[in-house]
């Protein structure tokens, strides 16, 4: 199948907004289980409660101004929705991710891992049954609003139509994994979160609580996921069942970038997102089934992944 230079920008383009969205869900995993060695099932339903309470919020505010238009006037108040309801997001989903912490998780970081995997399945399941009861089963879109600011001319990039919203995921992924990056490098609190990952008895011995590390964490974790969430809704559509992909896909990129390693999260997300948009334009059927190719030829070439530690690489 003969691919033209304009679709594979854009391909490529789909891939690299894809792949922001998945580091950002991946990113939050990846650091709970790099710093709490908890591997959190419920992950990918917090991605599915951020997306359906900025969608909730975005609705709640274009009800009150009236749908943009288009134009960039329509595109501005769109994106100010949107940025509103990714506050609004944050500000439940941070709190959120504390309770299930200290309420949950804090009970058994000793016990076995096997009572980590049925807690964090069973909080899965709560999420699930409190977004029905909140939601209900209908799915809940926002189309029409975000066809409307996908047609102005600011959109056009090198001579290339590129939908608009596309290219402000790419450009909050730029700033998001940049502001990671610095929180953990050239912050205090990241180096406490850093060292803590390193060696836990030394940070406890000099004084650091654990425990309000381990709760930061969470809530850091939790946060991202409804980050992404709110970020990944307006083009497509809050469903009850959207948080289970985003979760497997997280799982694959934090194995091929390696367990604990932000750096190798955000490598293997790119990865994994340019590979998968290619997939759907020259074999739709291996769009499943590419990921997990990657990670298999990976594991088998580099067992660890492409990066080490979190403490070496973080």
């Amino acid at each position: 199948m003969a691919v033209t230079p304009t679709a594979a920008l854009v391909q490529t383009l789909n891939g690299i907004q894809f792949g922001f969205i998945l580091f950002m869900i991946a990113s939050g995993l990846t650091v709970i289980l790099g710093i709490l060695d908890v591997l959190n099932l419920a992950h990918g339903e917090l991605f599915s409660l951020g997306a359906y309470t900025a969608i909730g919020v975005f609705g709640f505010i274009i009800g009150i101004i009236g749908p943009p238009g288009g134009g960039v006037v329509g595109t501005a108040v769109f994106v100010l929705a949107v940025l509103a309801a990714v506050l609004v997001t944050a500000a439940i989903l941070l709190p959120v991710g504390t309770l299930f912490e200290a309420v949950f998780l804090r009970q058994i970081y000793d016990r076995d891992q096997v009572y980590q995997l049925v807690l964090t399945f069973a909080l899965l399941l709560i999420l699930l049954d409190v977004k029905k009861f909140i939601w209900g089963d209908s799915s809940i879109r926002t189309d029409a609003v975000y066809s409307a600011i996908n047609t102005i001319p600011t959109s056009e990039l090198v001579g290339l139509n590129y939908p608009t919203y596309n290219v402000f995921v790419i450009l909050v992924g730029m700033v998001s994994v940049a502001g990671l990056f610095w929180f953990f490098e050239r912050t205090k609190t990241g180096r406490i979160i850093r060292a803590t990952a390193i060696d836990r008895e030394m940070a406890t011995a000099i004084g650091v609580s654990t425990d309000r590390v381990f709760t930061l964490v969470f809530a850091l974790g939790a946060f991202l996921a409804g980050f992404a969430g709110a970020m990944a809704v307006p083009p497509t559509a809050a469903t009850l069942e959207m948080g289970t992909n985003p979760l497997v896909l997280s799982f694959v990129v934090i194995v091929i970038g390696g367990l604990g390693s932000l750096r190798g999260a955000f490598v293997g997300a790119l990865l994994v997102g340019v590979i998968r948009s290619w997939m759907i334009t020259l074999y739709p059927p291996g769009e499943i089934a590419a990921p997990f190719a990657i990670m298999a030829l990976i594991l088998l070439v580099k067992p660890e992944g492409l990066f080490g530690t979190w403490g070496e690489t973080a």
